[in-house]
């Protein structure tokens, strides 16, 4: 996978000719920051931001001072309508990420990553309107909430989420001795608006983190995933919008922000790229060496796909066997885990109960193998006890076709996927005697109903199967196809 100038994983594809800042050694002198005042420049990038609460310091594409059109009486039904707040070209689809520590407080005001947004200088403001994401640094153990700030100073923390932990951040951030990362997501999904409202889109807003950045700079893990797809605040029409309005739209700037009263906080590492959500890492492919310069047999830098019968003789030495009981000679690959995806019959996250691979075409290799073993990297958040997680093929129909005898209790799993293929959750198929066919799904299932307590499976970021096989969620009954992922898992045929 791509990373940006410190090593970081861009976890999703820069959007083609999107804007990308990355801080220089001195931020003070960068044309897409504005400190405010409240900045400090020290060595290697490392800065300081101080606050006497609020203060917040501007990341801006077009202008860190310009207010949006029509200022703090701004329309969002109008702003729905030509798709941004300030000019065209502003941000929409983002990934702002950041290295921080917490030095030094006065207040339990805490700290916000939020935009797109603009002015937020009098009570009332609509231009003020924005997503966000709040990390509480005073208890012993950091909480996050997503929250939209509706207009200026009208808060409502997200319905679905609420405040939410995460068991790697377990320790006080306040005073912690060394950097921890943030990242902050926030992207647009076509046709995700439940009905009624002035768009058709929603809004996904993700928080990845990063407890080791300086040693582990590829180590993130997503910390919490919402979709405002209405139901969220009741105060928009104040602003020529619904009164949950989603908001959509591209706007001037992004901030950090905090109301402590004498915050002390050092940055460095402070990134913002235009992301494509449904992008593909493969558009931009490395340039392939001369012939006569062939790569090392040996040795593989960053993601590959392979899906496909790596060995034309089954008997082949290096080959190995499946080792769950179904055994089987030929190993398909899809991808290693980049990206988690949460299991849990739960509202917060749209009753998703199943991931996995659906076939497409026949064009597809998996199509007319019969799967004797899988193993699939998978992961729990909080104390996830029953039911056990299920492996099974579907038909086109929703008709099980084949349900492993092997089924994993969701207390043995660790808190991370394990990087190791060999360390996966192992599913026998080795009593399946069904070919996969056009309509087929493959995947895991966990039918747990808890939202603070439940199951990660992973995927990646690969559209190079398309129509031929997709990654797809199944959600509230129904399957959500993602052409641009698939389903992290190994299969033996």
């Amino acid at each position: 996978m791509p990373v940006n100038a410190w090593g970081y994983p861009l976890i999703y594809p820069t959007k083609s000719g999107g804007f990308v800042y990355e801080q220089s050694d001195d931020i003070t002198k960068d044309q897409y920051f504005n400190g405010e005042g409240h900045v400090t420049n020290s060595s290697g990038g490392q800065w300081t931001m101080s606050t006497s609460g609020p203060d917040a310091v501007q990341i801006a594409k077009n202008s860190t001072t310009a207010d949006a059109i029509g200022g703090c009486n701004m329309s969002f039904q109008q702003c729905v309508d030509r798709g941004y707040e300030y000019k065209a070209d502003d941000p929409r689809d983002i990934m702002l990420m950041f290295a921080v520590k917490f030095v030094d407080s006065g207040s339990d005001n805490g700290f916000a990553v939020e935009g797109p947004t603009s002015s937020h200088s009098s009570s009332g403001c609509c231009s003020g309107n924005c997503y966000k994401v709040d990390i509480q640094y005073r208890p012993s153990q950091p909480v996050f909430r997503f929250r939209k700030e509706m207009f200026h100073v009208d808060n409502t923390d997200d319905p679905n989420t609420g405040n939410f932990t995460h068991p790697t951040f377990n320790f006080q951030l306040l005073g912690h001795s060394t950097y921890v990362a943030f990242a902050y997501v926030r992207y647009n999904k076509a046709n995700g608006a439940l009905s009624g409202h002035n768009t058709t889109d929603s809004v996904v807003l993700e928080f990845w983190g990063n407890v080791h950045p300086d040693t582990s700079p590829l180590d993130w893990f997503l910390i919490k995933r919402t979709e405002d797809r209405g139901g969220w605040g009741n105060s928009g029409d104040q602003c020529d919008g619904d009164k949950d309005q989603i908001s959509t739209w591209a706007g001037q700037k992004f901030r950090l922000k905090s109301n402590d009263t004498s915050g002390e906080f050092q940055f460095k590492n402070l990134s913002l790229r235009e992301i494509d959500p449904n992008g593909n890492f493969d558009d931009n492919p490395d340039t392939p060496p001369p012939p006569d310069q062939p790569p090392d047999p040996t040795t593989v830098q960053g993601q590959f796909k392979l899906q496909w019968n790596v060995n034309t003789i089954g008997a082949s030495s290096c080959q190995g066997a499946g080792t769950g009981g179904g055994g089987g000679n030929t190993v398909f690959w899809l991808l290693s885990p980049s990206h988690g995806k949460e299991l849990s019959d739960s509202s917060t996250f749209q009753n998703r109960t199943r991931i996995g691979e659906l076939l497409k075409s026949s064009s597809s290799l998996l199509y007319n193998k019969i799967t004797k073993q899988i193993d699939v990297p998978l992961m729990k958040v909080g104390t996830p006890t029953t039911p056990d997680i299920h492996c099974k093929i579907w038909n086109s129909s929703g008709t099980v076709v084949y349900d492993s005898p092997t089924t994993i209790d969701p207390t043995t799993l660790t808190t991370s996927f394990p990087a190791d293929p060999d360390s996966w959750s192992t599913f026998d198929f080795s009593a399946n005697t069904h070919a996969l066919v056009v309509g087929d799904y493959i995947g895991v299932e966990w039918t747990g109903t808890s939202s603070t307590s439940y199951v990660m499976a992973a995927y990646d970021d690969d559209a190079s199967s398309n129509t031929i096989a997709v990654y797809a969620n199944y959600e509230s009954g129904t399957l959500d196809e993602k052409p641009s992922r698939d389903f992290c898992a190994r299969m033996w045929q």
